[in-house]
């Protein structure tokens, strides 16, 4: 018998079997993408810069330093606290709101939510909040004579987080005031949050059911076949009655 006759011979023998279990999975992925909640994604990258920093400080990667405020519990609950995602907690943050760093040392951010308008909404709170964020959370202390120096031309049109200049320093420059390092950080917006048209979830209801249709297929004719085989096997080892 030729393999491809062998292997017709299964498909019709356990045909019904084969059916159930192919159909299940594909039944069950295509309710899933029916029924599950749509999220909406907007997504955003930043620049992190570091202006000027003490002599004796070690040198810290500007991304990292975002990254410590971001994920800190108190930057977390503001962002909670917003209500602009209703449903935005403690249990689904990590889901809902990412911040990973690329290979071009620059921040990707993502928010998801239910509503195209509250994804968008959630991304600009999130760079408003860092621009706040940062000027009270960040460990990274900077002198605040000569920074504007230190910014290369092509940022200066950018969103910035500029110190706000204190009246008192700038009357006295002798002062101890004056050299009292604040606390400073800027980011240079590279692409603004933009309102997403299309839900990245649940997947493409038709690549999905097309995946698990394949992936059930051949694990359900693989595992008929062994059986049908170990059966084969079984029955010419057994000693005849």
């Amino acid at each position: 018998m030729k393999y491809y006759q062998y292997f017709l011979k299964i498909l019709l023998k356990y045909k019904w079997v084969l059916l159930a279990t192919v159909g299940i999975p594909v039944v069950a992925a295509v309710l899933f993408c029916k029924f599950e909640t749509p999220l909406y994604e907007s997504e955003t990258e930043i620049y992190p810069l570091v202006m000027k920093k003490d002599a004796d400080m070690l040198p810290l990667n500007p991304c990292y330093q975002v990254q410590r405020i971001v994920h800190s519990r108190q930057f977390r609950q503001m962002l909670i606290d917003s209500k602009l995602s209703g449903v935005l907690c403690e249990k689904n943050y990590d889901r809902r709101v990412e911040c990973h760093e690329t290979p071009r040392h620059t921040l990707v951010i993502t928010v998801r939510s239910e509503r195209a308008d509250a994804a968008n909404a959630l991304a600009n709170r999130f760079l408003c909040q860092l621009d706040f964020a940062t000027q009270t959370l960040t460990s990274v202390q900077m002198e605040t004579i000569g920074f504007s120096e230190q910014i290369p031309w092509d940022y200066y049109h950018h969103q910035v987080d500029f110190v706000p200049h204190d009246p008192i320093r700038e009357r006295d420059f002798d002062s101890p005031r004056y050299h009292i390092d604040s606390t400073h950080f800027c980011f240079d917006v590279l692409t603004m949050p933009t309102m997403p048209t299309t839900p990245v979830y649940p997947p493409d209801l038709l690549k999905t059911t097309i995946l698990v249709f394949i992936i059930s297929a051949f694990l359900s004719f693989t595992g008929v076949c062994i059986f049908e085989e170990i059966r084969n096997r079984s029955r010419k080892t057994s000693p005849v009655q």
